[in-house]
């Protein structure tokens, strides 16, 4: 029987999120802003055989599957190559990646080939001039040529994230839920948080999940059962066909069921996203100091906390590191 972790509050670890890189050919407002922003140096990024040897210690602890995001991990190098190896690791049943997209078409095969079978795509508008005035280039014909590749290629399930914000593009809602039944994927809404470009958030941008299962209403959603391969999300049956996700970090917040904890593309677990706490487990890793790594990981746990403080009042939430650092 595989070993069982937990942490403080019960809760089992069973999830890791790896940021390869914070490198991306986008430049999303909310993930990489404009002012001021710097990369991580290269020198300061985990190499490959530093993640495989942190990912077998977390599997050693009874950690299954593993996510890797980025930044954008299709715009490094050799990532096909150390998916492969990651996917072969002793007790890891899962490994999934996070994109924008935009390179899907190109990388599908190799992708799937690796053992990659499930993936999450971020994309925000289906009309050109919103997406560029989001991530600074139109690539939104890219996206969909690569969502259609990755399910011809028979990616499931592909989990398709917007995050809806009032006045921008709530009303693509409609779209995205004909494009779930139009191309056979999950397309996931996901109230807006306060984090990357976080004075740009504000309480009146957010659309609560209520309201965006009301304005689906036509479609005559059914709660589905929930599953390992849900995550956060509480996932609708429509009525063509299509499925659509619901993630509400504000409104009805998740953290009694997290199982997780990230690594940074610079070496530090981030035990809760909402939270600037972190632990450097660089020394550890490139020392190979199994020991000194599982404890770094049980301190980890051990400050995670029981809920996010994030609410929707008049609290400054000014968090030290953007998304493309922290890893999405």
């Amino acid at each position: 029987m595989n070993k069982e972790t937990f942490d403080k509050f019960g809760r089992r670890l069973k999830y890791l999120r790896i940021s390869v890189t914070d490198r991306c050919n986008f430049r999303c407002k909310y993930c990489m802003p404009n002012n001021d922003f710097e990369m991580v140096e290269c020198s300061d990024i985990l190499r490959y055989e530093d993640i495989l040897f942190a990912s077998e210690v977390f599997a050693s602890l009874g950690v299954n599957r593993i996510r890797i995001t980025g930044g954008e991990p299709l715009v490094r190098k050799g990532i096909c190559q150390f998916l492969d190896k990651l996917t072969k690791i002793e007790n890891i049943s899962e490994v999934m990646l996070t994109t924008n997209g935009s390179l899907l078409e190109k990388y599908a095969a190799d992708l799937y080939n690796a053992g990659v079978k499930r993936l999450n795509i971020s994309l925000d508008s289906l009309i050109p001039e919103r997406n560029k005035y989001i991530t600074g280039v139109d690539k939104t014909d890219a996206i969909l040529a690569g969502i259609k590749k990755a399910a011809e290629t028979g990616f499931a399930p592909i989990k398709v994230n917007s995050v809806i914000i009032r006045d921008f593009n709530d009303d693509e809602i409609i779209k995205f839920a004909e494009l779930s039944a139009k191309y056979n994927i999950i397309c996931r809404f996901i109230e807006f948080m306060p984090i990357g470009n976080s004075e740009n958030w504000n309480e009146k941008n957010i659309v609560y999940g209520s309201e965006i299962i009301e304005r689906l209403k036509d479609f005559e959603p059914q709660e589905m059962l929930k599953d390992k391969n849900s995550g956060p999300a509480v996932n609708y049956k429509l009525n063509n066909g299509g499925i659509i996700g619901i993630i509400t970090p504000i409104s009805k917040h998740f953290c009694s069921e997290c199982d997780k904890l990230r690594i940074t593309a610079d070496g530090k677990i981030r035990p809760c996203l909402l939270s600037d706490n972190e632990i450097d487990i660089k020394k550890a890793i490139k020392d190979k100091d199994k020991e000194m790594l599982i404890k770094q990981i049980m301190q980890s746990l051990n400050i995670k906390h029981n809920e996010h403080n994030i609410t929707t009042g008049e609290q400054n939430h000014d968090f030290k590191r953007t998304m493309s650092k922290i890893g999405g």
